[in-house]
């Protein structure tokens, strides 16, 4: 079957409906993100006299927080409430009729938002490279890496969403248990400070958790600071949780479609 085509190429059309709007958005965003990240962290260096922190110099850091901004998109996908707000106003019904599921669906959409994301990543990423470095081999090579995680964590990122969503079957409002999820995945994925500038008792604990792999892992692949062994490891215990999260979604919604009444028709 094609039908993902037609759906991938819808998503598309919506993505780029208002693309001055996009274009501006994306380049604004991050050049301020940029330069607020570098100007903190410029006189953070200046103020303890050191050229490099926990292996980072200022130029790392920057290139840390171009990929930060982007990469926290290309994992977050179609954002919160893709699913619960149709099942608060109904809509949902449609996916019941639809010949397919409706996680096969969601997950396409999901994933074409972060493949659109990973594109604006690999140029920002490519231009970052050929003005303030060399863009070489090993560079592209990175960049190659840092999106298949990337795309991995978004699975993940997408399942879990899922899972949390399908609580609106039940629950008249789950946005508190959205925003506290994405605060855990950005704060301990590592997005407002690299994890290396926590307490080391503290990174040896969430990297029994999801969220350093799921921005962590994908960051350090594409600046080339893993050792191979790091990067299989981190593939693996990636793709352990990305069958997790599916595997609780979809159990979910094996109770969950007993009592969905679509409220909103």
């Amino acid at each position: 079957m094609r039908w993902w085509r037609f759906v991938v190429a819808s998503e598309i059309r919506k993505i780029l409906a208002f693309r001055a709007d996009f274009w501006v958005t994306f380049i604004g965003q991050t050049c301020i993100q940029i330069f607020i990240a570098r100007s903190l962290w410029l006189a953070i260096f200046e103020s303890s006299g050191k050229t490099m922190m926990e292996g980072y110099t200022i130029e790392t850091m920057t290139l840390y927080y171009l990929i930060v901004p982007i990469g926290s998109k290309m994992l977050t996908g179609e954002n919160m409430g893709f699913l619960s707000r149709e099942i608060y106003e109904g809509t949902f019904n449609r996916y019941l009729l639809y010949p397919l599921s409706f996680f096969h669906y969601k997950t396409i959409t999901f994933l074409t938002y972060s493949a659109f994301y990973g594109l604006q990543l690999a140029l920002a990423f490519i231009g970052y490279q050929l003005l303030f470095g060399q863009f070489t081999l090993n560079e592209f090579i990175h960049l190659g890496y840092g999106l298949l995680f990337f795309m991995i964590a978004s699975y993940t990122y997408c399942n879990l969403s899922l899972f949390i969503e399908l609580i609106s079957i039940w629950a008249d409002n789950i946005w508190s248990l959205m925003v506290m999820a994405r605060f855990l995945c950005f704060f301990f994925g590592g997005a407002y400070i690299p994890l290396s500038f926590f307490p080391g008792a503290l990174q040896a604990v969430i990297h029994f958790t999801p969220f350093p792999y799921l921005i962590s892992l994908p960051i350090n692949a594409m600046m080339g600071k893993l050792h191979p062994i790091e990067m299989i490891t981190g593939f693996f215990i990636l793709l352990g949780w990305s069958f997790i999260f599916s595997w609780l979604s979809r159990r979910l919604w094996d109770k969950g479609q007993y009592a969905y009444s679509g409220v909103g028709i």
